[in-house]
C-alpha cells in the first residue's frame, strides 16, 4: 500500500513560506577586540523589533571575549534603515585618532 504525503493546509504553506532561512547571519564585529561574530539574522531581526531607542543607532550586543560592543559589518534593519559598522556612533573620532 502506497504511503500518503501529509497533507498541509494552505495557511502552514503561507507561514512557512515567509520565515527567513535558517542559514542567513548577520556579521557583528567588536570594535575593541575585533572579534567577530554572526548572528543569525532571526535573531537580530528580534531584538530590532523590541529595541525602542533611537533607530539612527545601530543594534550592538556585548563581546563574549572582551566584554566590548559589537557593531554590524552591514544590516539593513526591519525599520529600513541600513547600518555598517563604519557609521556607528564614535567612528569618526577613531578614524580622527589613528592618523
Amino acid at each position: 500500500m502506497p504511503m500518503l504525503k501529509e497533507r498541509r493546509t494552505g495557511r502552514q504553506k503561507q507561514n512557512e513560506s515567509n520565515q527567513q532561512p535558517d542559514h542567513k547571519t548577520v556579521s557583528f564585529v567588536c570594535v575593541s577586540c575585533r572579534e567577530n561574530e554572526n548572528i543569525p539574522l532571526s535573531v537580530v531581526r528580534d531584538f530590532d523589533d523590541m529595541d525602542a531607542g533611537d533607530l539612527k543607532v545601530p543594534l550592538w550586543f556585548v563581546c563574549d571575549a572582551c566584554g566590548g560592543e559589537m557593531y554590524p559589518e552591514y544590516y539593513k534593519g526591519i525599520h529600513g534603515f541600513e547600518y555598517r559598522i563604519e557609521d556607528r556612533p564614535g567612528a569618526r573620532a577613531q578614524k580622527k585618532r589613528k592618523r
